[in-house]
């Protein structure tokens, strides 16, 4: 990898944003220390020319003004909580409800973290404090950027000195033509069975087949080939095979420029989300750049929203003294 190139990203408050940049010979990502951003990755499509694959925006007052989490690390749970609240050893949490009565991803998107420079990355870090957001126990959080060729690989640690449920994912928001919207995308999921959930989006429990529904994406078929019954798309978790080794969760391909996307990971579940809500994205009305509905979709790799109320759902909790530890891929390559 090429020497990692630095820069100033504008002003959160009275704070300076820097953002970083990693260049391999087939992938450019950009990457800043407020929120972990992914704010853009470039690669040349079968033409040669170069297409940016992520939305994001022009400065860092962008990401502290957006509401869609672009391009974020998300944490300290990614997906919905419930009634923003769980029971753990006899006590009962309650979180901040940022979505309705529920809560959804954390605020790690509007912190900035700590960065180390390495021969082959960037490792961000983050200590999140006893209480933070209603969540117990001191947390030390690192987020781990490579790039090698053509493959973008994120690797999550944590651990912290209480028990705590964590889930950790990236919010980048692909769009494999630089532009419009992903409805003409082809998708192809590795998974035949998705979380049922309510009108909240919250899970109901229920593990169903994909067979013979709107979700069943084990054929590659375009992105909008699932709205006649989904009108604002997906926003759904699908379960992966079994096992923590790295495995195949989705694939995604543009006809218009020949990209292919690849995406793999450890993790139990992949949360496809189509963006049928960008388009009331905040960070709009405050004056920076607006993406339009369906303009991008997002694959959050992560354990199932809602497990700390779902003792059916495989455990997401981190025990004290324990250390996690996650890793996704994302391979992309012009064909």
């Amino acid at each position: 990898m090429e020497e990692i190139c630095e820069k100033s990203f504008g002003f959160v408050g009275s704070r300076e944003a820097r953002l970083f940049r990693l260049d391999s010979p087939c992938l450019s990502v950009s990457v800043t220390d407020f929120g972990a951003a992914i704010t853009d990755i470039t690669l040349r499509d079968r033409h040669g020319n170069p297409r940016s694959v992520v939305l994001g925006y022009e400065n860092a007052e962008g990401y502290a003004a957006g509401s869609c989490f672009l391009g974020a690390a998300v944490g300290r749970y990614a997906g919905r909580i419930g009634g923003a609240s769980f029971n753990l050893g006899g006590k009962c949490f309650r979180l901040i409800a940022n979505d309705g009565e529920n809560h959804l991803h954390g605020e790690f998107s509007k912190r900035f973290f700590e960065t180390e420079k390495l021969e082959n990355g960037l490792v961000f870090r983050l200590v999140s404090p006893d209480g933070d957001e209603g969540f117990p126990g001191e947390l030390r959080f690192s987020l781990k950027v490579s790039v090698i060729g053509n493959v973008l690989r994120l690797e999550y640690n944590a651990e912290a000195d209480a028990d705590t449920p964590v889930n950790f994912t990236n919010h980048s928001y692909f769009n494999l033509n630089g532009g419009g919207t992903v409805l003409g995308h082809r998708l192809k999921l590795f998974s035949d069975k998705y979380a049922e959930t309510d009108a909240a989006l919250i899970p109901t429990g229920r593990i169903l087949p994909v067979q013979g529904t709107a979700y069943d994406f084990t054929e590659a078929r375009p992105v909008s080939s699932a709205f006649s019954a989904l009108p604002r798309g997906l926003d759904t978790s699908f379960i992966l095979q079994e096992g923590g080794g790295m495995k195949n969760a989705a694939e995604l391909y543009s006809e218009e420029s020949g990209i292919r996307l690849l995406c793999r990971t450890t993790q139990p579940t992949v949360h496809v989300y189509t963006a049928g809500f960008l388009d009331a994205d905040a960070a709009a009305s405050a004056g920076h750049r607006k993406h339009p509905r369906f303009g991008g979709i997002c694959f959050e790799t992560q354990h199932l929203p809602d497990s700390p109320n779902r003792p059916e759902f495989p455990s997401a909790l981190l025990r004290k003294g324990g250390r996690f530890f996650e890793a996704t891929e994302f391979v992309f390559e012009a064909l």
